[in-house]
């Protein structure tokens, strides 16, 4: 999809908007047909297509304005409204997060055709601390509208909204830039005579302390201060080097006497269930459990599942 098409419609739907902007108050249904069906469709979301787009969708204890779709599985539910109402009731809010919650739904978007919040239903948070994504076809530049637009566009592409990055059209090479990744943590220093213990042979003792530093299979390291975050910096690593991807999600919390709904790792912060993470850390894409009694193995778990060694990952301790 060229951005120089986008930009075009964001131009004309600003247009629309100061011609029969009296009209579209009055209306949910024109403000759908007007301003917010043909965005969608620029982005990738074909309003036609049954297995992309589902307008009037009917689900457990509800119905949504639209549905979007990825082969079988629901992404995000939209609510239009009238242009100029209010995205932000909290009673609407709570409502459309549970209907979502309640359909495995990751996103949930609110519009009305001319702003677009975008939550992250699972997310343990307040309501505002859901919004990851909000943008204003009027209020901002048709440019950093489209910039923010694209978030969507990256919905039908990649499955997830990469909030708080600025998304790309088109190959590689003509990615926009990213920022700087972030400055790797300071080792701290080794003591004389302490070695790397692979985790393979690690045995976590409860209430032990945890080590200071853990070493991945590339000999990189990087200092940690908690057990439960062994888990998170493998998956981080992990994730960094594409080892890690959604075909191997979800991930089952290992041992015959945990419960087989619990996951470690997901696309969505939810157990096979249906309940939310209660405590999670995401890493790019995923959500994975913090997880401090059995860190290690879930550790463990996880290298294993994405066919790494266990053994070729250490930690150390002070």
């Amino acid at each position: 999809m060229p951005l120089e098409s986008l930009l075009t419609l964001v131009e004309k739907l600003r247009e629309r908007i100061d011609n029969y902007g009296d009209a579209l108050r009055q209306s949910e249904a024109l403000t759908r047909y007007t301003l917010i069906d043909p965005l969608l469709r620029e982005l990738g979301w074909d309003t036609e297509n049954p297995t992309l787009v589902i307008p009037e969708y009917k689900g457990v204890g509800g119905s949504a304005d639209y549905a979007l779709f990825s082969g079988d599985k629901l992404l995000m539910i939209v609510e239009a409204k009238k242009l100029d109402t209010s995205l932000r009731d909290e009673k609407v809010l709570t409502q459309g997060l549970t209907y979502c919650q309640k359909q495995g739904t990751r996103y949930l978007s609110v519009t009305d055709g001319r702003r677009w919040e975008i939550y992250e239903t699972h997310k343990l948070a307040s309501i505002d601390e859901k919004r990851i994504v909000e943008f204003d076809l009027k209020s901002q530049s048709a440019t950093e509208a489209c910039l923010k637009a694209l978030t969507l566009w990256g919905l039908r592409a990649s499955g997830h909204v990469a909030a708080g990055q600025t998304p790309f059209v088109g190959p590689t090479h003509n990615k926009l830039d990213s920022p700087e990744p972030p400055t790797p943590r300071p080792m701290p220093p080794s003591p004389d005579g302490q070695k790397w213990q692979p985790l393979s042979e690690l045995n976590q003792r409860p209430n032990s302390s945890p080590p200071v530093a853990i070493q991945f299979s590339d000999n990189s390291a990087v200092s940690i201060t908690s057990w439960a975050s062994i888990l998170v910096e493998v998956a981080k690593w992990l994730e960094k080097k594409k080892l890690l991807t959604e075909d191997h999600c979800p991930i089952k919390v290992p041992g015959e006497k945990w419960r087989t709904t619990e996951y470690i790792a997901n696309t969505e912060a939810v157990h096979s269930n249906g309940r939310s993470f209660r405590n999670f850390t995401q890493v790019g894409s995923f959500y994975i459990v913090n997880k401090s009694s059995r860190a290690v193995a879930c550790a463990i778990r996880i290298i294993e599942r994405v066919g790494q060694d266990p053994a070729q990952f250490k930690v150390r301790f002070a």
